[in-house]
């Protein structure tokens, strides 16, 4: 599992559940669950490409500031 990419108002993480008898699925799942569980973050999307799992999650906050500024 990965942070695929990081930024202040995304984080996308990705697993290959093929890999590990999907030790890394099951880590980007509960690292995703507390993410969520702790606020401030959104699930945007979930995809799968070329067997990889990717998980799309926003900053709510920095998402909201975001959009004021493009006002």
């Amino acid at each position: 599992m990965t942070n695929w990419h990081e930024s202040p108002l995304m984080i996308v993480k990705s697993a290959d559940p093929s890999k590990h008898d999907g030790a890394s699925l099951k880590k980007m799942l509960a690292e995703m669950e507390a993410l969520l569980a702790n606020g401030g973050y959104s699930l945007k999307s979930v995809t799968e490409c070329n067997g990889q799992i990717f998980v799309f999650l926003i900053n709510d906050s920095e998402l909201k500031r975001s959009e004021k500024e493009q006002l």
